[in-house]
């Protein structure tokens, strides 16, 4: 294929029709971005945009980052014109086509799925799923959540003069904390919209010499776990961090019972105490599950008195994940809470090694600003005083303050793709635990890698060796796969 060239820039008369995007959407990961950029440069634009009408303004429906890099390029960028949609339809069309192809967290694709339900309220759940190509229990989940959001005295749907149905003005609504007179002129789901700004891992380029590096200090081992670790020396491991199988839940790799899967962890526990070095410790990320709704299994909980008791537990930790969807026993016949928080068992010696400052929590810049600017003596509910710029300041010299034992997290992608893994960990919650309690040069290891999230993490985050065991060989194949891709 011919290199594209760079179009000349002769001077002329004729206005360039100005282009805007008919829907705002989340930006694409910087990587994906510049493999776009790096295609575009080399190849021109192959796949035409799709724009509506030939006026001096014409909408972007699909292709806005390929219009941007092909101006800055300089490059033609081919056009498909679709005539004669209104801009409601546009803006339909839009989020069908992106939601089906681009690699969107769930929580973005369940922002674009609340942005249609504000403008298309009247519509049934299943008309929208079937425009935009989603499940309609998810259309469902996403209005109640809506609605549920909205601390209001009055909502309800009237009709509009242009025979349009939209939120009603309304008396009261909570905002920040709040109780505010609403004027009807704005949307209040917008207002009261929660953004979590999951940020994707950031890009790295390696030299092939650090890729071979990444790779010669990987071990994958096919088998079960609980004879295998048999063979690793004592004392020769820094940090175990796992997400291993859960009781009761079928899988492609099987089923196990509750009896049989603590037979397996008190084997897992007992050999992972002989491997670890005297400060190392262990992360078990585990999620109770339901023998019937409205009734617990109680098996998370028998393990962690067990393993605290055998061993120690350091401190309970818990894993929450932000985006979690709905599931059976939430709807308004069970009336259940919505399963999103995994306990990370973390057991080891009480002054077993953590690096607090690699986890540091920074409040956004507006709150910080105002902290510091807070010099007022406040008493706190237990009497004490405190300053909130103090706080700030002290804040401000350590880089952070305090994690909370809560992780908010959303499951996110993955970098270099789970390939459908069942369960596959979230890389941001692996990461956090390895900066956390994996000394730089330390081994890691997984006994349940799976599609290898702690492994990935490990190296990024400094190990010199990471060490993962699974005894489905498919998923050592991803793991493989993604440590040579990352």
């Amino acid at each position: 294929m011919a290199t594209p060239r760079l179009q000349e820039k002769t001077p002329s008369r004729a206005k360039k029709p100005r282009y805007k995007a008919v829907i705002e959407l989340p930006p694409l990961p910087y990587d994906e971005f510049l493999a776009l950029r790096n295609s575009i440069a080399a190849n021109g634009v192959l796949v035409p945009i799709l724009v509506d009408g030939h006026g001096p303004v014409r909408h972007i429906i699909d292709g806005n980052n390929r219009k941007f890099i092909a101006d800055e390029l300089g490059y033609d960028c081919p056009e498909i014109v679709k005539e004669g949609l209104t801009e409601e339809e546009q803006r339909l069309f839009a989020r069908c086509l992106n939601l089906a192809r681009r690699h969107l967290t769930q929580e973005q694709k369940r922002q674009i799925i609340s942005d249609q339900l504000q403008e298309t309220p009247e519509r049934s759940n299943n008309w929208i799923a079937k425009q935009l190509g989603v499940h309609h229990a998810t259309v469902a989940s996403v209005r109640t959540e809506m609605e549920s959001n909205l601390s209001i005295d009055k909502f309800h749907r009237t009709l509009g003069a242009d025979g349009k149905y939209r939120p009603a003005t309304m008396t009261k609504v909570e905002r920040n904390g709040e109780r505010h007179a609403d004027n009807g002129t704005d949307s209040p789901v917008a207002d009261l919209r929660v953004e979590y700004n999951h940020k994707q891992p950031p890009p790295v380029f390696r030299t092939p010499e650090e890729r071979k590096a990444r790779i010669n200090a990987t071990t994958l081992i096919h088998g079960d776990c609980r004879s295998l670790l048999k063979s690793i020396p004592s004392q020769s491991v820094d940090t175990i961090i796992t997400d291993p199988i859960y009781p009761e839940v079928s899988r492609e790799y099987g089923r196990i019972s509750g009896d049989d899967w603590h037979g397996l962890m008190r084997a897992v526990v007992g050999e992972s105490r002989r491997i670890l070095k005297p400060k190392g410790s262990a992360v078990f990320v585990l999620q109770p599950n339901y023998e019937s709704l409205g009734r617990m299994r109680l098996w998370l909980w028998e393990f962690v008195v067990w393993a605290g008791r055998e061993w120690n537990l350091v401190q309970d930790a818990y894993w929450w994940a932000i985006d979690a969807m709905p599931l059976a026993g939430t709807d308004r016949k069970c009336g259940l809470m919505r399963q999103s928080v995994k306990m990370c068992v973390w057991l080891g010696p009480a002054d077993c090694y953590r690096n607090q400052d690699g986890v540091l929590w920074t409040p956004s810049e507006a709150t910080s600003a105002r902290h510091r600017a807070d010099i007022a003596l406040r008493t706190g509910p237990s009497g004490r005083t405190f300053r909130n710029s103090t706080i700030a300041m002290a804040a401000d010299e350590r880089g952070g303050t305090t994690p909370f034992n809560l992780l908010p997290m959303a499951t996110g992608g993955q970098p270099g793709g789970s390939e459908h893994h069942p369960a596959a960990t979230p890389y941001h919650l692996a990461a956090w635990w390895c900066r956390y309690i994996l000394p730089e040069g330390g081994v890691l290891l997984d006994p349940f890698c799976g599609s290898g999230s702690m492994l990935v993490a490990g190296l990024d985050e400094g190990a010199s060796k990471v060490i993962g065991i699974d005894r489905v060989a498919k998923y050592l194949d991803i793991t493989r796969r993604r440590v040579h891709q990352t």
